[in-house]
């Protein structure tokens, strides 16, 4: 039995089968020296396929990232060229991006189907998401936008193991090491182990933490499979709560002068998650069209600082189960979920019990040609009488050389339990909030005029009201109506030697009330950022090798109120009464080199640091990193 292993062609997010290799099934040896025949199996093992969620688009998958080093996956988000990031300087904390006009708390981040958005302030945290173990990558635009992450699988019979190790200046390393192996043709076990630190450039800025993985799939038979995962991320983190900037452009960029708002803010976090689950395929030709999973997760955090503790202890318990039918071109698909939260000992939270109910409704009808319509409902309840619901629909193609993705959606998000139940000593929660709601469009469309030359664009355009503010003082309230415009451009040039691209995104942001006593904290600024790349790649030395290498830029042309982290709050301010944020500039150099299996990645950071400006920000009150040589090396071993 021979399996058909997916590899990518020209690094590109498509899959295409390729040899059939490493197969799980054993070569056989001469039968004259067999004395009695093998004993049948029962069924010959076929690689279990998941299918794209339904309007979704690829992002990326394992050949492409495998180019690249990251800090973390919040990292890679902020490359991205439809993104803006808000940063605040050191790996390992929580981010924002603005993920094609999505902020934050818009965004759902999900791994094999395990939700890994906080239960108590609603945000997404990249820094929990093995990024090197990452085999496919997809995303939806609707009123949210929904990110869904696959792991890698191993069908092979020997054992494999992954070294990674990467390291820069500071406090800044990372080193993990997996191990995977069949222990038979239907039964695969994998082990990851992560250590992790950053910071060091700054006064109280230093990070360490550690990530635990563990996985295990079998298939029952050939239509059923069971799988397992255990992941467990730990971080110890200095909480400087920003710094003492006055004017950006004078700031010292160094760690013996830069003065931080709290000099001995310290915070603990651990969250562990333990998933099963049963899955079903009409066949083995087909991708999984049935689920049922459950997973129980703690999410523990202690935050010391400013002359105040906030800690939170929650318990979740999920039930989950899916069900996809498919009749000749149209495909439907239900889901439905259930959460527990309970929360014990010390907590920030008025309301220490909560439970949500969620049912989703999706389906898609091919139109021929590549095209398809699609629909997606989702509806949420919450014990606490708020409810919310998502209404979109939408047209996806691939004709020819043009691609795109165009939805429209109506929604009504509810408040965190953070904004309706915080209680702090600076901080409370209204109970009085409504539901932000609203209507959304967004898409992105691509056209490959010549076989080597892409040009696209994608955006949004969001109208709400409602949405949740930080008050003077210090409480919670609604947001008057307002509407967004987020919109990139690229052009993208590769063949078989090169790789060059620019882009241009852009945000902005207009307010029914621009005097409000809450605009200064929450009304977001216009912001324009320019990327560009270029690589040249290929095999050097009588095709020993394969280098790959390059630069990245980032310009910011101007000034611009950026948004910070009121670590007080766990909350991110869309605005704050630091100074603007001035024009600044980035690039980043790489070299990256295959040598049969051990990868070197080397990326210098932030190169021209010092040249023109003396540092820069990306998140108000936060400086990013200096100039910084980051090596990386990736080595994969057989037997």
């Amino acid at each position: 039995m021979a399996l058909p292993l997916y590899a990518q062609q020209q690094d590109s997010t498509e899959t295409i089968p390729a040899a059939e290799i490493d197969s799980l099934q054993a070569v056989r040896t001469d039968s004259s020296f067999q004395e009695s025949p093998p004993e049948p199996k029962a069924f010959d093992v076929a690689i279990w396929e998941e299918p794209v969620p339904v309007g979704a688009n690829p992002v990326t998958n394992d050949s492409l990232m495998r180019w690249q080093i990251w800090p973390g996956w919040g990292d890679y988000q902020a490359y991205r060229r439809d993104v803006i990031s808000f940063r605040q300087g050191t790996s390992g904390r929580v981010d924002a991006y603005h993920i094609n006009g999505y902020e934050p708390h818009e965004q759902e981040l999900k791994m094999e189907g395990l939700l890994l958005n906080n239960p108590v302030t609603g945000l997404p945290n990249y820094n929990l998401v093995p990024h090197r173990k990452i085999g496919r990558v997809s995303e939806n635009f609707g009123g949210g936008y929904r990110s869904s992450i696959n792991i890698r699988d191993y069908y092979i019979v020997k054992p494999i193991s992954f070294l990674n190790y990467d390291e820069a200046g500071g406090n800044y390393r990372n080193l993990e090491f997996l191990v995977a192996r069949n222990f038979t043709e239907r039964t695969n076990v994998e082990l990851s182990y992560w250590d992790r630190r950053g910071g060091g450039y700054y006064p109280n800025s230093e990070v360490e933490g550690s990530q635990i993985m563990g996985r295990i799939y079998h298939h029952l038979s050939p239509n059923y499979l069971i799988r397992g995962m255990y992941l467990r991320n730990q971080l110890q983190r200095d909480e400087p709560f920003g710094y003492n900037i006055g004017n950006p452009e004078t700031f010292a960029f160094d760690e013996f002068r830069s003065v931080p708002v709290s000099s001995n803010g310290n915070a603990d976090f651990l969250r562990w998650d333990l998933v099963g689950g049963i899955y079903h395929r009409a066949d083995t030709s087909s991708m999984e069209d049935a689920g049922l999973e459950i997973s129980i997760s703690k999410n523990n955090k202690e935050q010391t600082g400013m002359g105040d503790t906030l800690a939170w202890d929650v318990w979740s318990l999920n039930t989950g189960l899916f069900k996809t039918y498919r009749f000749n071109r149209f495909e439907i698909r239900g889901e439905a979920d259930f959460w527990s939260h309970s929360s014990s000992g010390e907590n920030v939270l008025t309301n220490r019990n909560w439970t949500i109910l969620e049912a989703d409704v999706s389906g898609r009808y091919y139109l021929g040609n590549q095209v398809e319509l699609f629909g997606m409902n989702r509806w949420q309840r919450r014990s606490d009488d708020f409810s919310g619901y998502e209404l979109s629909g939408g047209l996806k193609g691939a004709p020819g050389p043009l691609r795109f993705t165009m939805a429209l959606s109506s929604f009504s998000r509810m408040p965190s339990m953070q904004s309706l139940y915080w209680n702090s000593y600076d901080f409370s929660g209204n109970e009085a909030l409504d539901n932000e709601t609203g209507f959304s469009a967004a898409g992105k469309v691509q056209l490959k005029v010549f076989p080597s030359l892409d040009i696209g664009v994608s955006g949004r355009y969001k109208s709400a009201e409602n949405a949740v503010f930080i008050t003077p003082d210090s409480s919670y309230t609604n947001s008057e109506a307002f509407e967004s415009v987020s919109g990139t451009a690229f052009a993208a040039f590769e063949n078989h030697r090169f790789e060059i691209e620019s882009s241009a995104t852009v945000q902005q942001f207009a307010y029914s009330d621009e005097s409000s006593p809450v605009a200064m904290l929450n009304n977001r600024d216009q912001i324009l950022w320019l990327r560009n790349s270029a690589f040249v790649k290929g095999y050097v030395f009588d095709r020993a090798a394969y280098l790959k290498l390059g630069a990245k830029t980032l310009l910011s042309p101007f000034y611009y109120a950026a948004r910070t982290y009121n670590a007080g709050a766990n909350f991110w301010q869309g605005n704050s009464t630091y100074n603007d944020l001035p024009p600044f500039f980035r690039l980043d150099a790489e070299l990256s080199a295959r040598v049969r299996a051990i990868m070197v990645v080397i990326r210098w950071e932030n190169a021209l640091d010092g040249i023109g400006q003396a540092g820069y920000f990306e998140a108000a009150g936060y400086p990013m990193p200096p100039r910084r040589l980051m090596v990386g090396i990736r080595a994969q071993f057989r037997n």
